[in-house]
């Protein structure tokens, strides 16, 4: 995605380079210039275009067939715009919902008391004791807990994205921050080094140069989980998400059941709703994979590319039969083929937007960093005052 300036005329648009659609124009508005000066120099075609009386009288028919395909240009853009609009705002609502039922889980889980009215944060000390009413029930701390929690969602946003570009190399998983290579300790490390800052990755044209990260980095026992099913086959990366989500679940009500912390007093009534915006953010995950998996229907984009290059040839010639000149007749034959070709590609660029081939794609690096961010967010509250 390319963020630009506006302004001053469009001037700081129009010498950008980087993500425009126009030179994909060019190459085919030179051959038909080519071919328009070759009917110039070609005595015997030259007389034959240029004599009305035997050629053509009217452009009307060429002109019904120019404003056909025009229109089903613009239609087909609009449907790229509405996929790529579709997409992003799936990937959001994905996102925010998963995100929501992490807090959820983690703020029924925190304790406090009276002096606590936003109870105690994932770095506070408290947070890494065991509880001091459920301790004896066992497992991790809260803190400890909100390491597990923030790195099951971290993960399960980062597999989604995996398959939403295609993506089935594991390897383009990384850990999210080199001073953080687990979250077994995660409120210690917050407390010492503070809200982690990064500089969002360049999006370049690889898969392997867009790594996804993830909070806590994937575990070797998660990776050979990940990696084939029990028959050693490769496991789809739409089965990776489910199975993630299974464990973001069992956590959560391993949490409820066995271990000490305050979820299993908190109201089942609003219990439940942890486990329903969980099932939401799935249900926006179906919707981000509709785009995903399913490609502009090629009839359409067929017929379209017929009719160009049937524009492309035929354009030429007829305006070489309107105009005499032969430098007029390059110009107009160059950049009416140009403009076709070059709106044509507008559609090719936005209506694939996870595939990281084009400048214009979503970010989802980007996307995975701002998910990690929140995630830190999630274990801080404010310093009591004293």
């Amino acid at each position: 995605m390319i963020y630009y300036r506006k302004g001053y005329g469009g001037f700081f648009i129009l010498f950008r380079l980087v993500g425009t659609s126009w030179p994909y124009g060019v190459l085919p508005g030179l051959l038909a210039m080519m071919f328009s000066v070759i009917l110039s120099l070609w005595t015997y075609a030259n007389e034959s275009i240029s004599d009305r009386t035997r050629f053509i009288s009217h452009p009307y028919a060429f002109q019904l067939f120019a404003y056909l395909l025009g229109f089903l240009m613009v239609f087909r853009t609009n449907f790229a715009y509405q996929r790529y609009w579709e997409a992003i705002g799936a990937m959001q609502n994905m996102a925010a919902k998963w995100l929501d039922g992490a807090l959820m889980g983690i703020s029924f889980d925190a304790a406090g008391n009276n002096k606590t009215p936003m109870l105690y944060g994932a770095q506070d000390d408290e947070s890494m004791k065991p509880h001091p009413k459920h301790g004896e029930k066992g497992g991790p701390t809260h803190s400890n807990f909100y390491g597990d929690i923030v790195h099951l969602c971290s993960l399960l946003h980062a597999v989604a994205l995996q398959h939403l570009r295609a993506d089935s190399n594991l390897d383009n998983l990384e850990v999210a921050y080199p001073e953080a290579p687990t979250l077994d300790n995660v409120g210690k490390k917050m407390k010492n080094f503070g809200m982690p800052t990064f500089s969002p990755a360049k999006v370049d044209d690889t898969l392997a140069r867009q790594k996804l990260p993830v909070l806590g980095g994937l575990r070797p026992e998660e990776r050979r989980a990940l990696e084939t099913d029990a028959r050693g086959q490769v496991l789809p990366t739409d089965a990776r998400v489910a199975m993630v989500e299974g464990w973001f679940m069992r956590r959560l009500i391993a949490r409820q059941k066995f271990e000490e912390g305050e979820s299993s007093v908190t109201s089942p009534p609003i219990l439940s709703r942890l486990y329903q915006v969980i099932s939401d953010g799935t249900l926006w995950f179906g919707a981000a994979s509709k785009v995903a998996i399913t490609p502009f229907p090629f009839p359409y984009h067929n017929i379209i590319t017929v009719f160009l290059w049937m524009y492309s040839l035929l354009a030429p010639v007829l305006i070489n039969g309107i105009i005499m000149d032969t430098g007029l007749r390059a110009v107009f034959s160059f950049v009416s083929v140009f403009c076709y070709h070059a709106l044509n590609n507008i559609g090719d660029n936005l209506e694939d937007p996870y595939l990281p081939y084009d400048p214009n794609e979503l970010p989802l690096p980007d996307m995975q960093h701002s998910v990690n961010m929140r995630l830190f967010a999630f274990g801080v509250v404010p310093a009591r005052a004293e």
